[in-house]
């Protein structure tokens, strides 16, 4: 079979078309990659929530070359709500055997972060699943995430069309932010297991759609929503 030169631009003007259309599918998206080619994992086991944790976590933790001395380090448990009789939090004892566990690392500080996304009380969460009694006893501070200061934070990637997010300060200033979620069933997933935990660093009074920042008039008491409807306002 032979090609004339008509048959060879053809040919070529449609490959470059092809190469044309096909190659923003193929561009990286975010700006570099962190990611090592393969993570460490370990499982370790618990027969239930004990003071034991505080040794299986750390001997875990040194399974692992981490350096947190002098470091900032936010637990991000999942909290959400409180319900009796359904277990839908990270359990408090775990929250503080990895504080424990960090602290004896030496690092500089420990907190505690979440921004419930179901129950805006999240006072009334706090006291009701056991949390507040724990952090207080251990002398651990929690961060409301739905009322931390924010800071516009430009996004690595390109995959939503969004080119920044408001994020709160004590999650970008910490050097290490640890996710501690709840394994849960899920009506549409079967199971989350850690793939949602992270959306609760996004603050709830905060928006965003395609690319616009929106107020979301969202309250529990009469005074919250005085204070959003305010500062929409102006």
């Amino acid at each position: 079979m032979s090609l004339t030169r008509r048959d060879l631009l053809v040919g070529s003007a449609a490959l470059a078309a092809g190469a044309a259309v096909s190659s923003p599918f193929f561009l990286p998206k975010y700006h570099f990659d962190r990611r090592p080619k393969r993570s460490r994992v370990a499982v370790l086991r618990a027969e239930q929530y004990s003071q034991q944790l505080n040794q299986i976590l750390a001997e875990g933790l040194r399974l692992f070359p981490l350096d947190v001395r002098g470091k900032m380090v936010v637990l991000k448990p999942n909290l959400v709500d409180y319900l009796p009789g359904s277990a839908i939090n990270t359990h408090p004892t775990l929250v503080l055997a990895a504080a424990e566990a960090f602290r004896r690392l030496g690092a500089k500080s420990v907190a505690v972060a979440e921004g419930p996304g179901h129950q805006r009380d999240t006072q009334l969460v706090l006291s009701e699943s056991g949390y507040q009694e724990s952090l207080r006893g251990e002398k651990l501070r929690f961060v409301d995430l739905n009322r931390d200061e924010l800071m516009r934070t430009p996004l690595r990637a390109g995959y939503t069309g969004m080119k920044e997010l408001w994020l709160p300060r004590t999650v970008l200033e910490a050097d290490f932010v640890v996710s501690m979620p709840k394994i849960k069933t899920h009506h549409w997933s079967g199971v989350t297991l850690a793939m949602k935990n992270m959306f609760g660093i996004v603050p709830g009074t905060r928006v965003y759609a395609n690319s616009v920042e929106v107020r979301a008039i969202e309250c529990t008491m009469e005074n919250d929503c005085d204070e959003i409807r305010n500062s929409v306002a102006s």
